[in-house]
């Protein structure tokens, strides 16, 4: 459990980012520390938790937690408002619908009105599991892009040569054969079938979906990462360089 008993000095006093997906990502590199510290409230926040759960959880104040519950629902409105939008379909309906048409049902919700000081303790916590699913469903995303992938390897010429291992989290698993053509081939589809995004909940012009392949070579303790779109010879003198 993460414990913060400190004022937490980055809210507010961070210099502004650029809104463009490089720059979104170099906070990794310039606020190191900060990202740390804010993984906790913004995954409890992110999965329908309140300022009371930070209080519990990461050990805010009231004062906090609630000044950073407001800070959260202000940066990200939009996803507030499909997340609620989506719950008041659930209150008519009976169900949320997630990822690939996977539904939750919602029977205590569907027999109260929500947002009201009447609204049953239970009803709300169907109402928070529910809109954790409506996030947590896309990780069948993994599984989406291995099905397609596996698919393409089933009718080429490496049929024989890739074979799927396991699923840990957003990870993928092969056993493929020590063969650069099979490697390459990999490089391209699999990349192709994890950046597919062709859904409306998911879809953003600019900001997409991505993955970064890597081998374990010559051994599981020795992980090499392959950029997107990498030569052949490239692939050759990367390997070559991370070998010795």
């Amino acid at each position: 459990m993460l414990t913060i008993n400190e004022p937490i000095h980055f809210i507010g006093e961070v210099k502004p980012i650029d809104h463009d997906v490089a720059r979104i990502n170099s906070i990794d590199g310039l606020y190191k520390n900060e990202r740390q510290l804010s993984k906790a409230p913004t995954f409890a926040l992110t999965y329908q938790g309140t300022w009371k759960t930070l209080v519990k959880n990461c050990g805010f104040t009231d004062t906090m937690a609630k000044k950073i519950e407001a800070s959260y629902h202000d940066l990200y409105v939009v996803s507030t408002q499909w997340v609620q939008a989506k719950l008041d379909e659930a209150a008519k309906k009976g169900y949320v619908t997630g990822a690939f048409g996977l539904r939750v049902r919602t029977p205590l919700l569907h027999q109260v009105i929500r947002g009201n000081r009447r609204t049953p303790y239970e009803a709300e916590a169907e109402g928070r599991t529910a809109g954790n699913a409506l996030g947590q469903s896309w990780c069948l995303l993994n599984s989406r892009a291995c099905s397609e992938f596996m698919a393409k390897v089933r009718t080429s010429q490496f049929r024989l040569h890739i074979r799927p291992c396991a699923q840990i989290h957003d990870a993928q698993y092969y056993l493929i054969r020590d063969d650069i053509d099979a490697l390459l081939y990999t490089n391209k589809h699999l990349v192709d079938a994890v950046n597919w995004n062709d859904h409306p909940d998911i879809y953003h012009p600019e900001v997409g979906l991505g993955g970064e392949p890597s081998i374990f070579y010559p051994n599981w303790s020795k992980e090499i990462e392959i950029p997107n779109g990498i030569s052949e010879q490239g692939l050759i003198e990367l390997v070559q360089s991370a070998t010795g």
